[in-house]
């Protein structure tokens, strides 16, 4: 079979080639002439296989009716990896029936080489076929194998080929639809009124309409290629950069209205429209913008806007009923307001609908009437009234005016209306109607006489009532007659004026009265309550009120007063009885108590003794009777008055437990004070009388108790800012009180029943002034009891806190703090008592009953690591006595030893020796109170000594002759005083302690001393007529920065004041003293300031030195005015002026009474009179403290009291008062007076 004439493509074969060598099919021939030709095969075939397919595309063409039988072979050969030969395929197993061997053909030599691609993938196949038996070599093989890879790289050649050529002819179409695009996209937006502009992914504009071109003012080839930058101010251009780059980098658009200002501060409006632009494989290629000027349509909207606000606020707000109807007279649009009234939730539900929905007939048909006339003519229904009546039966009434809704051609297309509703207006005007008519029926049958005046006094309108009270027959007879008020009607003319003045300054008068004449000529009295009428300008058109007739109240007050002024002179009279009685009946007295204590002191035999004690019993109890009635008949009569001043109520509590310990303890009772430490140290109130409540209440408690125990609570019950409700219980143990007389034991006079009166004696009075005294605290007295088991009284008083420790509770711990102490005590309301104070100074304390049961305790603990510091123990126990409890340990010779403290009775005085040998160290007497507490402890650490400390007496009666001059040198002392008295007790004490004393009368005349002298101190008066004490401190110190005194050294100035009140020291020591002293002046007391003046004194705190800081506190309880139950003089401070004198007529006291009696007081009481006189209260203040110094200095502590209640309260006391006031002082100075001189006369 000759090759060359198999190797002519058929045409119908061609025309089914795949894309494969389609443009490379005689590059493909060529290499099967080539294969030929190495091999000598007459047959070559180049098949191109694609997907399932095999496709024949150069070689032989077969008969028709062949069916490709080369494809068997080609498919084995492509599946196999190497190229497949068949020399001799008649022999061959597989091939040797297949059509190519056996068939017409009669091929024997097959062979197929793959085709394939760089990266291994089958392309096609190479095969060859001869009929003869053929024998190819390597090299042959290795060719045909060059030959099936240069086929392949035909096929690449011609898919290449064929690609170009495709894409060539793609390209020249798009390109003819480009150029057709964009000559359209030219036109386009050449001929839109936008501008339009396309830049790329740089910012570079690469397109921009002409209208953009003349809006910028350049030509195309002057923007294109160039950036924002170049063409924008910089703010503008950062801007749309910044807008571009969003919208390539999203590749969404952007569309806004922007506002951009000019350079004539007009802004403009621009709406702008940026989108992507896209190359062809779908990415940004840069920018298209377009943008037109909407100002002038911003504008519009705005108004538009503007006006449908306005519209929309004022529908929604106006409080009236706005509307629109059409022609059918169907809303179209209301008001909030209206659509409310209708019960709509929203104005458009109204929309459609007609008044007849809404209204009844009776309304909506002339509504709607009204509505088509103003259709039909045009004519508007203006300020219409109408009554509304709804479907629910309300009624209203409306102000409508209605006008006609046109279009914009000025054609009616319906109405609108606005109602007012004035049904409140309609009600109001019913109202004033009826209460004008309300008021002429009142005007005319009014009891009061009712007016109308001109300002300037002339009647306007008066109603017939008027005219009857002034005797007239009817109104007009008044008007005509009284045309002058001022002149005709006032008996005081003046009272006119006074009634102008005050109208004319409050515009309204109340019950003004004054006396007119009567139609007849007599007088009667008119009550006059008016205001003034005015203008909108405020100026004054008439006055309107009513007059009153109160001739008949005049008349009973008068008659009323008239009893009122013998009623007070009655009791003025009473008061200076009763004074007058007092001073009749204590001068007496006081010489008998006087008298009976100096017998006591002499030699007397035990039965003498007995009759002493006896007249002194029975004189002290009716001295306590008479102070009872004085207190009664002050709180009756309304004239007690209570002190307010700073105290340390701690003291007066325990001082009241201590003054009454004895008595009970004389009964065999058990005296016990709980005092919480919560409650406050200091507080405001007036210390005598509280301590007069807690000495009535504990009084009656140990009268009325036989065995048992009295116990004396008190407690905080709350506290609110600068106020603590404190309440005070006493509990006893004594006969009770019967149900039935619980009501009446606070009257006066009463008892519980007459056999107590005869069994325990007393007046009624008690109760009844404490109860009294109570509520003038502000608190009230309750008592529970039950008969025969003991009485409970108990009394709240809500206190002001005072300055200074608001608690006993310390900071600083004591040398004692935190001790473990064992306390053996029987009594549990005893160690009830004792608890809080051990706790409030850190005691570890454990508490114990039976003396053997401690004795097992101490022997325990002792040897262990916390052994008992301290034992304390009732004298008093059940098995034993408290001494030989304490012999029993001292023997016991425990290591460590703990310190025994005794608790005794103050009637029992224990022999020292027996304490020493008992081990004893401190003894306490009872009832333990906070301060006998710490004053025991404070002596058992400071002292040293041997012997047992025994908590000592009140040293406060020390005489004369008792004190031992001061050792050192004794610089002069320069004593201001301007009270001759107490000038002479300065004088006399100073001397008795070792002091040469100088008085000066007077600031100046001290000024004038300390220029003259080297003074080291000065005892300087407080209060003194001229310069005070005070102001000449501060000129004193002034002079000595100057260098104008003599002492080289600043000067030690001592205050001396009867003022011992809160802040009075403090006061001194702002003012530049150095030390405070209270009057009276105890020599012992100002012993101890001079010490610490000259630096002698140690440890302040000692017994009996009191600490400066505590000067004004203990003052306040030491000096303040006496219980009423206290004799006029006080014996302890007259003993201290008689000193080692063996008569008394040849003391000091002598000196002393000489000057008081017939010198200080009366020249003071005179000075007090004519004060008085003038209603001089400065000058009656300056009296009443200058007496009440030399008062207190020479006892008179009755006196004193009475001088010091008067100087703080004088600027407040009436004219009758102030007499009262200078009453009782004269009845108690002449008290004081004749109580002195016999004292000194004894």
């Amino acid at each position: 079979m000759d090759a060359s004439a198999n190797m002519t493509p058929d045409p119908a074969s061609s025309a089914h080639m795949p894309r494969h060598g389609i443009r490379s099919l005689d590059e493909l021939q060529q290499l099967t002439q080539l294969a030929a030709a190495l091999s000598g095969c007459s047959t070559l075939l180049i098949h191109l296989c694609q997907e399932t397919s095999i496709t024949l595309i150069t070689g032989r063409q077969w008969e028709p009716s062949a069916q490709d039988p080369e494809i068997p072979f080609c498919r084995f050969a492509l599946s196999q990896p190497e190229p497949t030969v068949i020399e001799d395929a008649d022999r061959h197993p597989e091939w040797a029936s297949s059509p190519l061997v056996a068939g017409p053909w009669h091929f024997k030599f097959l062979a197929g080489f793959p085709i394939r691609g760089k990266q291994g993938e089958l392309m096609g196949l190479l095969t060859l076929l001869d009929p003869q038996n053929l024998h190819l070599d390597s090299a042959v093989l290795q060719a045909l194998g060059i030959v099936a890879r240069q086929a392949a790289s035909a096929i690449l050649l011609g898919d290449t080929r064929a690609r170009i050529s495709q894409l060539s002819d793609e390209h020249q179409k798009v390109k003819r639809a480009y150029d057709d695009s964009e000559s359209f996209y030219h036109n386009l937006v050449e001929s839109l009124p936008q501008h339009i502009i396309r830049k790329d992914l740089e910012g570079r504009f690469t397109f921009a309409n002409q209208n953009f071109c003349r809006a910028l003012g350049k030509e195309l080839k002057d923007i294109l290629h160039k950036t924002d930058l170049d063409l924008f101010p910089t703010h503008l251009a950062r801007k749309y950069q910044q807008d571009d780059q969003q919208v390539m980098h999203t590749g969404q658009k952007i569309e806004t209205t922007e506002a951009n200002e000019g350079l004539n501060q007009q802004t403009s409006y621009v709406h702008v429209i940026k989108t992507p632009l896209f190359d062809t494989k779908g990415k940004v290629s840069g920018i298209q913008g377009i943008f037109w000027d909407v100002t002038e349509q911003i504008h519009t909207e705005q108004n538009l806007a503007s006006e449908r606000q306005l519209l929309r606020s004022l529908l929604e707000t106006i409080p009236d009923h706005v509307y629109f109807k059409d022609t059918a007279s169907r809303f179209i649009r209301c008001s909030r307001e209206l659509s409310d009234r209708l019960g709509l939730k929203n104005p458009s539900l109204a929309v459609g609908k007609t008044d007849f929905d809404f209204f009844k007939e009776e309304h909506a048909r002339p509504a709607f009437e009204d509505e088509q006339h103003i259709i039909r003519t045009g004519e508007p229904i203006i300020n219409k009234i109408e009554k509304e009546t709804w479907q629910d039966g309300q009624v209203g009434w409306v102000l409508t005016s209605k006008m006609p809704y046109r279009d914009e051609t000025g054609t009616i297309i319906g109405t609108f209306g606005v109602s007012k509703d004035i049904t409140k207006l309609i009600q109001t005007e019913e109202a004033l109607r009826q209460a004008e008519q309300k008021y002429r029926d009142i005007f005319e049958k009014a009891v009061e006489g009712i007016f109308q005046t001109t300002p300037e006094g002339h009647y306007l309108n008066v109603n017939p009532a008027l005219a009857r009270i002034y005797g007239y027959p009817t109104p007009e007879a008044l008007l005509d007659s009284l045309t002058d008020i001022q002149k005709q009607l006032y008996v005081d003319p003046s009272r006119r004026a006074t009634f102008q003045r005050i109208m004319k300054e409050h515009g309204e008068i109340h019950e003004f009265e004054s006396e007119i004449f009567h139609r007849d000529g007599k007088k009667i009295w008119i009550s006059e309550t008016a205001r003034t009428v005015c203008d909108e300008a405020g100026n004054i058109l008439y006055y309107e009120g009513l007059v009153e007739d109160i001739s008949e109240r005049k008349r009973a007050e008068a008659a009323m007063e008239f009893a009122r002024d013998a009623a007070m002179e009655s009791n003025r009279l009473k008061s200076v009885f009763l004074a007058s009685m007092s001073h009749e009946i204590r001068t007496p007295m006081n010489g008998i108590i006087g008298m009976t204590s100096l017998l006591k002191q002499t030699s007397l035999s035990e039965e003498q003794h007995t009759f002493a004690e006896t007249i002194e019993t029975s004189a002290n109890g009716l001295l306590r009777l008479i102070n009872d009635l004085l207190d009664f008949s002050k709180i009756e009569s309304g004239k007690m008055t209570l002190e307010k001043t700073s105290l340390a109520l701690h003291d007066i509590i325990e001082q009241s437990v201590g003054l009454l310990a004895d008595q009970a303890q004389q009964k065999g009772l058990e005296m016990i004070l709980k005092l919480d430490p919560q409650v406050p140290q200091q507080v405001l109130g007036d210390p005598v009388r509280l301590q007069q409540i807690l000495n009535n209440l504990l009084g009656n408690a140990i009268k009325f108790t036989q065995k048992g125990e009295i116990q004396v609570m008190v407690q905080t019950l709350k506290a609110q800012r600068d106020t603590h409700w404190v309440q005070f219980q006493i509990k006893d143990t004594g006969i009770g009180i019967k149900e039935e007389a619980m009501e009446s034991i606070f009257e006066a006079f009463m008892q519980a029943d007459d056999s107590m009166t005869r069994q325990y004696g007393g007046t009624g009075l008690g109760l009844a002034i404490t109860r009294q005294l109570i509520e003038l605290m502000h608190g009230q007295l309750h008592v529970e009891s039950t008969h025969g088991k003991g009485s409970c009284f108990w009394f709240t008083l809500p206190l002001e806190m005072g300055k200074g420790k608001l608690t006993v509770e310390r900071s600083t711990p004591y040398p004692w703090s935190g001790s473990k102490a064992l306390i053996l005590e029987p009594n549990d309301h005893s160690q009830e008592a004792l608890a809080p104070i051990l706790r409030n100074y850190r005691f570890d304390y454990h508490f114990m009953t039976q003396g053997k049961q401690a004795i097992a305790e101490l022997s325990k603990v002792q040897r262990s690591d916390a052994p008992y510091r301290f034992v304390l123990v009732n004298d008093s126990l059940k098995d034993q006595t408290g001494i030989d409890f304490c012999q029993v340990v001292h023997d016991l010779k425990l290591s460590p030893a703990p310190t025994l403290i005794l608790m005794t009775s103050i009637r029992t005085q224990p022999d020292k020796k027996r304490l020493e040998q008992c081990g004893i160290q401190l003894v306490v007497k009872k009832p333990i109170m906070q301060g006998v507490f710490t004053r025991g402890f404070n002596r058992l650490f400071k002292s040293h000594a041997s012997e047992p400390e025994i908590e000592k007496e009140d040293t406060s009666a020390v005489t004369m002759h008792q004190v031992q001059p001061l050792s050192g040198e004794h610089p002069e002392v320069l004593v201001v005083e301007d009270n001759p008295v107490n000038q002479s007790v300065a004088e006399h004490m100073l001397k008795k302690l070792g002091f040469r004393p100088t008085v000066a009368e007077s600031g100046d005349q001290a000024l004038e001393w300390v220029q003259r002298h080297p003074f080291a101190m000065i005892l300087m008066d407080c209060q003194m007529p001229g310069l005070d004490g005070y102001q000449t401190t501060y000129k004193l110190r002034s002079m000595e920065r100057l260098g104008q005194t003599k002492a080289k050294v600043p000067i030690q100035i001592i205050a001396m004041t009867a003022n011992s009140m809160d802040g009075d020291r403090q006061k001194c020591l702002e003012s530049g003293m150095d030390d405070y002293i209270a009057k009276p002046v105890l020599i012992h007391t100002l012993a101890s300031a001079l010490k610490r003046a000259m630096n002698l004194e140690g440890d302040s705190t000692e017994e009996g030195n009191p600490h400066p800081e505590e000067a004004s506190t203990k003052s306040t309880s030491d000096h303040a005015p006496v219980e009423p139950d206290r004799p006029t003089l006080d014996h302890k401070i007259l003993m201290t002026y008689i000193g080692e004198a063996a008569d008394k007529k040849q003391s000091m006291l002598a000196k002393l009474t000489h000057l008081f009696v017939d010198n200080e007081c009366p020249k003071r009481l005179e000075a007090w009179r004519e004060a008085l006189e003038t209603t001089d209260r400065d000058a009656i203040g300056r009296c009443a403290h200058s007496l009440k110094g030399s008062a207190a200095n020479m006892g008179a502590q009755r006196l004193s009291q009475h001088c010091a209640e008067m100087e703080t309260r004088a600027q407040d006391m009436s004219r009758e008062a102030l007499e009262q006031g200078l009453d009782e002082a004269l009845a108690l100075a002449q008290e004081a007076c004749d109580a002195l001189k016999a004292f000194l006369d004894s």
